[in-house]
C-alpha cells in the first residue's frame, strides 16, 4: 500500500500529535486513498493481477478446509476479496480508516491497527496463509524481519508466506517509479527477500517475478528500452513453511515454474539481438568490401584496356606519321620524276623538230604502210637497214671495238654514227616497242608531236613502271654512248 499506516508508530499516540503539530490532521484525509485509486489501478485490474496466487492457495483448502488467512496492509480489500471468493477465512488489518472504508462497503472482515502487532497477537499454527502485499518496501528492516519470524510462528505446516514488492531489477522502475509513493522507504532486492524466510525456518522460498508485459516475453527483437523497463515491473517471495510430503507434495508444480522477466534473461536477448546485428553488419560491411574489391579490379583490368587502346592508339599514330612521311617522300619523288618526264618530253619534242627525224619521215610512212607483224618481221631489214646493222654491231663487243678503232680515223662519219644512233633510240619504234611493250595492232600508229604522244600514251597498256622506262632508255643510250 502507498500510506504510512504500516510504519511503525509510537506506544503513545500523544507523543506523536505532539511532535506532528499541526500536520496531525494530515493522516485522517482521504489523500493515499486518492492517491492509490490515481496510481495503483481499478479495482478489478489489481484483482486480476493477484489471480496469480490461487494456484498456491487453493491447493491448501485440501489439506486444510477451514482454512484462515490474514492480510496485512489490506488497504481497500482486492485481496481479501479474492481469497474468501476461494474458500478461505481471511481477515484484514490496516492503519488508514479511510481504505477500510472500501472494505466495509463489501462486507470484508477487517480491523484498523498495527498489523505486525495484530500478527505478533495471533496464537501459534493458527493461519493457513499470511500475506503482505506492498507491504514491506513501508516499513524498516527490523520490521520486516519481526514480520517474518512471527509469520513461521502463526502458520500451520504447509502454510504460505506471500510478499510483494517493487522489483528493483526494473531499473525504470528502481531509479524512478519506486519513490513515487512518498512513503517508500528503500527498494528490497529478491534475493534479500527471498533469504530472510529462508534464514526463519520456511522449507522452500520461490520468486515470482509479475505484471510484465506479455508483448515482451514473445518478441525477438528487444530494443534498450525493454532492457531498462521490459523487466517484471513486480515480485513476490512466496515460502512455504515445513511440512509433511502429503502437503508439500500439493505445491510442487507451483514452485518448480518459472516466473517473470529478469533482468538477466531481457539483457541476454539484446545482447543476442545486438550480436545478431553487429554479424549481420559485420557480414554487409565484407559483402561491400567484395563488391569494391571487385568493383576496384574492374576498375584496374578497364585502366589496364585503356592503356593498351592508348598504347594501340599511339602505335597508330606513329604509323599515321610513318604513311605521312612516306607520303611526303613519294610526293617528293613524284614531283622529281614528273621533273624528268618533262625534261625527256622536251628532248623528245626537240628530237623530232631535228633533221634526222624528218630525213627519216618517208620511212616511217613506208612502215606504217606495211604495218603488220608478218611483214614486220620480214621487212624489218628493209625498214631499217642502217638500225640493225648499228644495234648488231653493239651487241658484239669485239666487233664494236673493232669498228669503233677503224671510225676513229674518220671522226666526221663517227659522229654521224652516233646521230643515227640516238634518233633510233629516241624514235617511236625504238621508244615505244622497247621502253613501252606496245600492242601490234596499235605498232602503225604515228606520234605526230606532242598531242599524238600522249594520246597513245593513254590508250596503251603500260607494264612497266616511268622509272623503268626511264632507266632502259638511259642504259640504251649509255650503252649506245659509253664508249666515245
Amino acid at each position: 500500500m502507498v500510506d504510512n499506516r504500516r510504519i511503525h508508530l509510537p506506544e503513545n499516540l500523544s507523543d506523536l500529535k505532539n511532535i506532528m503539530g499541526p500536520f496531525q490532521n494530515l493522516g485522517n484525509d482521504d489523500f493515499y486513498r486518492v492517491f492509490e485509486d490515481h496510481y495503483r489501478g481499478s479495482r478489478e485490474l489489481i484483482k486480476g493481477r493477484l489471480s496469480v496466487y490461487l494456484p498456491f492457495i487453493k491447493p491448501l483448502l485440501q489439506a486444510y478446509p477451514d482454512a484462515a488467512a490474514i492480510d496485512l496492509g489490506c488497504g481497500r480489500g482486492e485481496w481479501l476479496e479474492v481469497l474468501t471468493s476461494a474458500g478461505f477465512q481471511s481477515v484484514g488489518v490496516d492503519l488508514d480508516q479511510g481504505m477500510l472504508r472500501d472494505c466495509h462497503d463489501l462486507g470484508l472482515q477487517v480491523m484498523q491497527g498495527d498489523a505486525i502487532v495484530y500478527l505478533s497477537a495471533l496464537p501459534d499454527e493458527s493461519q493457513v496463509v499470511v500475506s503482505a502485499i506492498h507491504v514491506v518496501e513501508h516499513i524498516a528492516f527490523d520490521q520486516l524481519r519481526a514480520l517474518v519470524s512471527q509469520a513461521i510462528r502463526a502458520l500451520k505446516p504447509g502454510g504460505l508466506l506471500i510478499m510483494e514488492t517493487p522489483n528493483p531489477e526494473n531499473i525504470v522502475v528502481a531509479t524512478r517509479n519506486f519513490y513515487l509513493d512518498p512513503t517508500h522507504q528503500r527498494p528490497i532486492p529478491p534475493e534479500l527477500l527471498s533469504f530472510i524466510p529462508d534464514y526463519y525456518g520456511f522449507s522452500r522460498v520461490k520468486i515470482l517475478r509479475l505484471q510484465e508485459s506479455p508483448e515482451i516475453v514473445g518478441r525477438e527483437n528487444i530494443s534498450l528500452n525493454d532492457v531498462l523497463s521490459g523487466v517484471s515491473p513486480d515480485y513476490a517471495v512466496v515460502a512455504q513453511k515445513p511440512a509433511d510430503e502429503l502437503v508439500t507434495t500439493l505445491l510442487d508444480e507451483c514452485f518448480a515454474k518459472e516466473y517473470g522477466l529478469t533482468l538477466d534473461s531481457i539483457s541476454s536477448r539484446y545482447d543476442t539481438r545486438i550480436n545478431e546485428r553487429i554479424a549481420e553488419a559485420e557480414s554487409r560491411a565484407q559483402q561491400s568490401e567484395a563488391r569494391a574489391q571487385q568493383s576496384e579490379a574492374r576498375a584496374q583490368q578497364s585502366e589496364a584496356r585503356a592503356q593498351q587502346s592508348e598504347a594501340r592508339a599511339q602505335q597508330e599514330e606513329n604509323r599515321a606519321q610513318q604513311f605521312e612521311a612516306r607520303a611526303k617522300h613519294l610526293e617528293s619523288l613524284l614531283k622529281q620524276k614528273e621533273y624528268e618526264a618533262n625534261d625527256w618530253h622536251e628532248q623528245v619534242v626537240q628530237m623530232h623538230k631535228s633533221t634526222s627525224w624528218r630525213v627519216t619521215a618517208p620511212l616511217r610512212a613506208v612502215r606504217r604502210l606495211l604495218g603488220g607483224s608478218r611483214e614486220s618481221r620480214i621487212l624489218s631489214m628493209l625498214r631499217d637497214p642502217t638500225g640493225h646493222a648499228i644495234r648488231y654491231v653493239v651487241r658484239r663487243p669485239k666487233l664494236k671495238s673493232f669498228c669503233l678503232r677503224l671510225l676513229s680515223k674518220f671522226p666526221r662519219l663517227l659522229l654521224r654514227l652516233r646521230g643515227i644512233r640516238t634518233e633510233q633510240l629516241l624514235s617511236d619504234s625504238f621508244v615505244m616497242r622497247q621502253a613501252i611493250k606496245i600492242p601490234r595492232e596499235t605498232s602503225h600508229m604515228s606520234i605526230p608531236g606532242n598531242a599524238g604522244a600522249a594520246s597513245l600514251a593513254s590508250n596503251l597498256e603500260l607494264e612497266l613502271s616511268i622509272d623503268e622506262i626511264l632507266m632502259r632508255i638511259r642504259n640504251e643510250l649509255e650503252q649506245a654512248n659509253g664508249h666515245n
